[in-house]
């Protein structure tokens, strides 16, 4: 798979929307460093500082119907990923939380013309990040247990998780979420945007929650 490596960039997600069609590749990965200016839903930001694991994996000719699927199995996979360091839950549909502080997140965006969507599935984990802001409630791997994660190794098997994840439909996704779900007994909000003339942009989730 292509892996577009960067040092520093705005966003992941965006640089890999302005791009995605300049490139061949069914599927394709964008991986910073830094961000700085990462954005989720309604415009909040997403503190990801060196250290971090900042990613948008790229599916291209994907079911339309199913974008809405892929939160759901990317927040699994990342939970399932992180299983060896850290005790996680999904707090629905889109963090994945240690303690009920944020360690990762989910936003995943789509292009869709007809049944067909390119599909950009960013996520973000707090694997290395030594400290937060005192209004950002986070943690990270190495805050939790001292020890440093191999972000290359973690990326590649969240996103092969994913794809596992997806062999699975909406129902089993979300009977599959409510055995890890820190929000059971909570209420909780979707929302989502559409666009005109057989070009629709959504955005079901956000890292920035």
């Amino acid at each position: 798979m292509l892996v577009i490596r960067l040092t520093r960039v705005t966003s992941t997600q965006d640089f890999a929307e302005a791009i995605h069609d300049m490139i061949e590749e069914k599927e394709f990965v964008v991986v910073a460093e830094e961000q700085t200016k990462a954005r989720g839903r309604f415009g909040r930001a997403w503190y990801s500082p060196k250290g971090g694991l900042w990613v948008t994996y790229v599916m291209k000719d994907f079911e339309a119907e199913r974008v809405p699927d892929l939160t759901l199995a990317n927040a699994l996979a990342i939970r399932k990923a992180l299983r060896r360091y850290v005790n996680a839950k999904i707090r629905w549909p889109n963090d994945v939380v240690v303690n009920d502080k944020k360690i990762a997140g989910v936003l995943v965006e789509a292009i869709a013309r007809g049944d067909k969507a390119t599909a950009f599935v960013g996520f973000g984990v707090d694997t290395n990040v030594t400290g937060f802001p005192k209004d950002v409630r986070a943690t990270s791997v190495l805050l939790e247990t001292g020890k440093l994660v191999n972000n290359d190794e973690l990326m590649f098997e969240i996103i092969s998780l994913t794809k596992e994840y997806l062999r699975l439909n909406l129902s089993q996704l979300a009977k599959e979420l409510d055995n890890y779900s820190s929000l059971n007994g909570r209420e909780v909000r979707i929302s989502g945007e559409g666009g005109k003339n057989g070009v629709k942009r959504s955005s079901w989730t956000s890292w920035g929650g």
